[in-house]
């Protein structure tokens, strides 16, 4: 039996590893592919998040790069590790979750494939929604244990693998930690041992401490990751939440997640079909509140869809709960349940993983491609194709290429502000911009009318006079736009080098 249960294991290793890899070198999408390469890298050069670059999320993300980079070395491959590990690591606890529900081997094996197929293959690099939400779904099985077994272990592992969520982006991992305290205050009511919602505050209160410890020490600040971190990204969900309307919702639930509407009501058939005998704490109701809770975040965020790989853990569980005694119709419940997955693993991978929706590469011929290699020999193993090549790859791969051997002749203290977040680490840069990416609808830092505004331009203020920066470089699409409203008025000259980067000389813009 050991040997049977390592073998799948050993198998699901590598369905997870290799599916990660090899979807997620293809194509970029640049401002998301390279999000946490040249921040992690600048983690091991000493520059830290929310301390020298303002972080709104992806804070954990960022510091468990720069530990597989400093160990393995700054590439490609290293950078697609992460991920792949994370996706294993999710497909993992799913055969063992499915094994704890008395569903067959055979079946959680077959199962956690199209988990581990769905998962982090969308977006393939290392992203803080995948993070937040693969390491939310860990917790919840660590919460189903602890409720069948009553073992504070689990307690304890719910509760770290959501902080670990929470660190690596707020929502929906703040959600799932309304649901867990829901969950265990009931729970611990219902048993009258108030030991589990004691241990839970405690050991929540712990984790916090060393957090606030690590900020202190770090030099990071409380404050300043409070503001960074928590009051700023509250004003973000606000302003989405004020725009969610539940007529949009309903029409999601028809259209978009159609599927999720069908499963879950074959949940409310089989719930109410022991009514009588209903357990609030059965896992199907849980992953119920689970589905629920990941489509109204993922309508809320109004970012690309990542949860279609819950589907398969849903139709999992369906399977597990069939109490039909005819044989011939279990036998043909299950044959439809698998060859649903089947459809929906096939469905979904087309969708994300050969299309690359989620990179905005869908409808993109992806077989006209150039070897990464040819741009920064860290990216090495990456077929280089994205929206902006569609027309005219040469271009864009000449242009890069022609931009970096530019920046390397620089001598002067310089930002780069861009999309290609490798360039950095590929021509050796000794300074790393304030903002880890910069985009303009608000989420990246404060705009005019945030009430972070002021305290995110002293910020950035400060970080250029610390470094003394003499010069600002922008590659397209970003322009001085992304900085302008920092500096004096026509304190800087704009000198265009090629179709894509930009100069800015600073002319005692800050008064060094």
């Amino acid at each position: 039996m050991k040997k049977t249960y390592y073998f799948n294991i050993f198998l699901i290793f590598i369905i997870s590893i290799t599916t990660n890899f090899y979807f997620g070198s293809i194509g970029v999408f640049p401002i998301d592919t390279f999000a946490f390469f040249d921040s992690a890298n600048f983690i091991n050069k000493g520059f830290l998040p929310i301390r020298d670059y303002w972080t709104s999320n992806g804070f954990l993300v960022d510091l468990i790069q720069s530990v597989f980079f400093y160990f393995a070395g700054t590439n490609w491959t290293v950078y697609l590790l992460h991920s792949s590990l994370i996706n294993f690591i999710l497909a993992y606890f799913t055969y063992n979750f499915f094994i704890s529900e008395n569903l067959r081997p055979i079946y959680s094996l077959f199962y956690s494939f199209s988990v581990a197929i769905l998962a982090y293959p969308s977006a393939g690099v290392p992203f803080p929604d995948h993070h937040s939400l693969i390491f939310s779904i860990i917790s919840i099985y660590f919460l189903v244990f602890f409720l069948k077994k009553k073992s504070s272990y689990y307690l304890y592992s719910s509760i770290f693998f959501l902080t670990i969520a929470f660190l690596s982006k707020q929502i929906p991992a703040g959600l799932f930690s309304l649901l867990f305290i829901f969950i265990v205050l009931i729970f611990s009511l219902k048993q009258k041992k108030f030991i589990y919602l004691k241990n839970s505050c405690l050991f929540t209160i712990f984790l916090f401490g060393i957090i606030i410890l690590l900020l202190i020490l770090s030099n990071i600040g409380v404050n300043n990751f409070f503001i960074q971190y928590i009051y700023f990204p509250l004003t973000i969900g606000a302003e989405r939440s004020a725009g969610f309307e539940l007529k949009y919702l309903i029409k999601s639930l028809t259209g978009e997640y159609k599927y999720f509407l069908l499963l879950i009501f074959i949940f409310l058939f089989q719930i109410l079909k022991n009514f009588k005998t209903i357990n609030f704490f059965d896992t199907k109701i849980i992953f119920l509140m689970v589905s629920i809770i990941s489509i109204i975040n993922q309508e809320i965020m109004k970012n690309q869809n990542i949860i279609f790989f819950l589907l398969p853990i849903l139709i999992g569980l369906i399977q597990s709960k069939i109490n039909q005694k005819n044989k011939i119709k279990k036998i043909f419940l299950i044959l439809l349940l698998l060859l649903s997955n089947v459809f929906i693993t096939f469905k979904y991978n087309e969708r994300f993983n050969i299309d690359r929706k989620f990179m905005d590469l869908q409808g993109i011929n992806k077989q006209n491609f150039t070897i990464a290699e040819n741009i920064s020999i860290n990216l090495k193993g990456l077929k280089w194709v994205s929206v902006a090549s569609e027309t005219n790859l040469k271009d864009e791969v000449s242009l890069l290429k022609e931009s970096i051997d530019h920046l390397k002749l620089n001598k002067e203290n310089s930002l780069i502000i861009t999309e290609y977040q490798f360039i950095n680490t590929e021509i050796k840069s000794k300074v790393y911009s304030p903002n880890r990416w910069y985009t303009t609808d608000g989420v990246s830092y404060p705009l005019k009318d945030n009430k972070f505004r002021e305290y995110y331009i002293n910020f950035y203020k400060e970080k250029l006079v610390k470094n003394k920066i003499e010069k600002i470089f922008t590659i397209s699409p970003l322009d001085h736009n992304v900085f302008n409203f920092i500096l004096k008025k026509n304190c800087y000259s704009t000198k265009q080098i090629n179709k894509i980067l930009f100069e800015h000389k600073l002319d005692n813009c800050l008064n060094y």
